[in-house]
């Protein structure tokens, strides 16, 4: 039986749960009596975020994508493969090997490295773990989420099992990776600010996005994936206060949801349309103050894509700012440590909490939230890279000795800036009573501040090094250069593996 649409309705009501308190003392709560229905017409059938997105989506991956927008993609692939490569024999990352490899599904998708070839569920949540295994992956600073090791994996693995070309992967990427930013644009800064880490929260959107479209659906098909998708929305980032190792799943849970979406899609599954944009949609749910309008403002002509950042240093980007102004400040006044007396961090509220709550971090990923420890590492000369925050310096009394000489505080310029910008400020009091400041509002990595392609091949020759050798290094960098001219992506995922298990040319 069909039900009336909603109309929503403000009424007074006694105090009750979840009302909210009016100026004049009333409480007011919003219910939603039916409204009767009408026969449609134009202002009625108004298509909701979740159908307008994948009309979007569809026109894109059939039509193409601007050249500038190829060029950020392929930079962010090509960071995200070697991320994977690199990060897929960590603890965390064989745990999830682990997991997939004793599921024993059977697919034709491959597990990077190590060349398992299963389900692309299983493969792209495996890839995912790598990699986000580190704290080395894109972000996106407007928007607050990793998007390229939730839409790469998934577009990647449906790709090999539909023997998708080189295009059709380049233009899945696209549409994926710009509805999962726009949903996590309509729901920034709340969502994190709220506890709900956006990869695992937007991400199930732009990964049913791209393998929706790799699996050939159409609008109506892939608005019906969205639908569904958003059901599997969720994370939590208590992990910013005491550390553990399941952030790095945190890429992984909405590439398995997002696939799943699309395969329950095509099997008749239904979902809310209204999934983004409703009464209690994604939007409303996930944000105090959501901007549902974000979700489709300017879709098609202006790209979030390209405010993607790439990171030049293995730890959260809220600390990235004040590293480089510490570095600078330390080189230009020829400081060593012994000298430093104090260090104020200055950062946005969000900031001082998510990377200024562990002073003394006990695992890796503590280490990579902790400004302070990070801090105590470059003042000795380490910088966050891809083996750092070892056993080993974890261990080191130097490092936790200087932590201590750091605090961190609001600072006004970057709460203003905050989402748009993560920049950050420094203060060096020395033991002879001077005072240094710095501030640097981008990044190296910054769409500001980017890195060249040959940075970031670069960072992918340094942190590949014990998985392919430069030959193989080679090829795949001539392959993903020209991912347009690839007639299967099979060729791509056949180099992505350890030296025995690649082909020979």
């Amino acid at each position: 039986m069909s039900r009336a649409p909603l109309r929503s309705h403000e009424c007074v009501s006694f105090v009750g749960r979840g009302c909210s308190r009016s100026p004049r003392g009333r409480e007011r709560v919003t219910v939603f009596i039916p409204e009767q229905r009408k026969e449609p017409s134009e202002n009625d059938s108004r298509a909701t975020a979740a159908e307008t997105l994948a009309e979007f989506a569809y026109q894109i991956y059939r039509d193409g994508i601007p050249s500038s927008v190829q060029d950020y993609v392929t930079k962010l692939i090509i960071d995200q493969l070697g991320l994977q490569l690199a990060c897929s024999r960590l603890p965390w990352s064989e745990a999830a090997y682990d997991y997939v490899r004793d599921f024993g599904a059977t697919g034709s998708s491959t597990v990077l490295f190590h060349g398992l070839r299963t389900h692309p569920e299983h493969a792209a949540f495996a890839n995912a773990t790598f990699g986000h295994g580190q704290d080395f992956d894109d972000t996106c600073q407007m928007v607050q989420t990793h998007a390229g090791a939730v839409i790469i994996p998934v577009a990647l693995a449906v790709a090999e099992e539909v023997d998708a070309t080189g295009e059709q992967l380049l233009r899945a990427t696209a549409a994926g990776l710009e509805v999962m930013l726009r949903a996590a644009h309509a729901v920034s800064p709340d969502c994190l600010r709220r506890g709900h880490h956006t990869p695992p929260a937007a991400g199930p959107f732009g990964a049913a996005i791209a393998a929706g479209l790799l699996h050939g659906q159409n609008p109506t098909e892939l608005a019906q994936s969205l639908a569904i998708a958003g059901s599997f929305s969720g994370g939590l980032i208590e992990y910013t206060q005491s550390g553990g190792s399941v952030k790095r799943i945190h890429t992984a849970i909405p590439t398995t949801a997002g696939i799943r979406a699309v395969a329950l899609a095509r099997r008749g599954m239904t979902g809310p349309l209204t999934v983004l944009d409703g009464a209690k949609g994604f939007v409303n749910v996930f944000a105090d103050k959501g901007s549902v309008e974000r979700l489709t403002d300017q879709l098609g002509t202006r790209y979030i894509i390209e405010k993607v950042g790439l990171k030049a240093y293995n730890c959260c980007y809220f600390i990235h700012a004040p590293l480089e102004a510490f570095q600078f400040l330390m080189r230009q006044k020829n400081l060593t440590p012994d000298d430093i007396a104090e260090v104020t961090v200055g950062l946005s509220a969000h900031g001082a909490v998510h990377v200024g709550t562990i002073v003394h971090p006990v695992d890796p990923l503590g280490g990579q939230f902790s400004v302070q420890f990070t801090l105590g590492m470059a003042a000795y000369g380490e910088l966050p890279g891809l083996d750092s925050y070892s056993d080993e310096q974890l261990a080191d009394t130097r490092f936790h000795a200087f932590a201590d000489r750091v605090k961190v505080e609001t600072d006004p310029v970057a709460e203003a800036e905050y989402p748009e910008n993560w920049g950050g400020v420094v203060t060096l009091t020395t033991t002879d009573g001077h005072t240094y400041r710095r501030r640097v509002r981008y990044a190296t990595g910054t769409p500001q501040n980017p890195m060249t392609g040959d940075e970031v091949w670069g960072k992918f020759s340094r942190i590949t090094t014990d998985a392919l050798d430069g030959e193989q290094a080679d090829h795949i960098r001539e392959m993903v250069h020209d991912l347009p001219a690839l007639d299967s992506v099979r060729r791509l995922s056949a180099l992505l593996v350890q030296r025995a298990l690649q082909p020979s040319r």
